[in-house]
């Protein structure tokens, strides 16, 4: 089988299952990863070993559950992202935004990251009508204004390590969307927005009907997301028996996994050739 991988950038680590929220679009039900699931820290660094191997890794990105809960004896996820750092690569991690809606907890976790680290930390938060973790009265997420906070307090050199992007989830209906005050208002900021469809997946397939359809040329399939949606410049490449289209590689537990569907594609510690050519010179996102 030849495997052709979209961003050859990209390493995403599924890190544990566990979650402090229970949203009620949530996909990780569709996932390939037990009940309790949660990534050692030896795993983690066989991961990283591999990471080296592959020429055009750049970007080690932890997903959960929530990435924060992950914990195993003294270490927590800042350590993780400090070992990613030290290892070359560029650390990050998505998160609901929980532990951030502690002002000194925020602090701590970015002022021991800065203390260990000049390489740029990539931060991702969740946030939108389905995970109700900000405040739509005032347009404001406690998580993003405490991160921001301790953002300004730092020297420029400093500050600008830090890339923050919030990441969207909008259904057909309109009530989906974030206020337009809070959009424009963290951007200037330099907070990032990214709009994603909610998907009929895990959790929502019980409510598939307000999934937008990306593919549709009808306003009434996109709904609110038709706001957001631009076509693609390109034609997205296509799936035979031969060939398998991916965005990157994703480690849970002991094996690496293509997506759409999710597919077993190496074994930790063990990368076949498939992949290896993958990364080849000419390649990289």
């Amino acid at each position: 089988m030849k495997f052709e991988i979209v961003n050859k950038s990209l390493m995403m680590i599924i890190l544990l299952e566990k979650c402090n929220f229970s949203c009620i679009h949530c996909l990780r039900e569709d996932e390939p990863m037990k009940p309790g699931y949660k990534l050692s820290f030896r795993q983690f660094q066989l991961c990283l070993s591999d990471c080296r191997r592959l020429e055009h890794i750049r970007w080690v990105h932890f997903t959960g559950g929530e990435p924060t809960l992950w914990r195993e004896k003294n270490l927590y996820l800042i350590d993780l992202l400090l070992e990613i750092s030290k290892a070359g690569f560029t650390p990050g991690f998505t998160s609901n935004g929980s532990l951030f809606v502690n002002y000194t907890k925020c602090h701590n976790f970015f002022s021991k990251y800065l203390d260990g680290s000049n390489m740029p930390i990539r931060i991702y938060f969740s946030i939108d009508t389905f995970h109700r973790n900000f405040d739509a009265a005032k347009g404001r997420a406690k998580c993003l204004d405490n991160i921001l906070k301790c953002r300004q307090k730092l020297p420029r050199a400093q500050a600008d390590l830090f890339d923050i992007s919030v990441m969207a989830v909008i259904s057909k209906d309109f009530n989906s969307l974030l206020p337009d005050e809070m959009i424009r208002y963290y951007e200037t900021q330099g907070v990032a927005f990214s709009f994603l469809p909610l998907l009929p997946m895990g959790r929502a397939n019980s409510f598939n009907r307000l999934c937008p359809d990306p593919g549709s040329d009808n306003p009434e399939d996109l709904g609110a997301y038709r706001l957001y949606h631009k076509k693609m410049s390109r034609k997205k490449p296509s799936k035979t028996k031969n060939r398998h289209v991916a965005e990157f590689i994703n480690l849970i537990g002991n094996d690496y996994y293509f997506t759409n569907p999710w597919r077993k594609a190496a074994k930790l510690g063990n990368l076949p050739d498939a992949i290896l050519s993958a990364y080849s010179k000419t390649g990289g996102a």
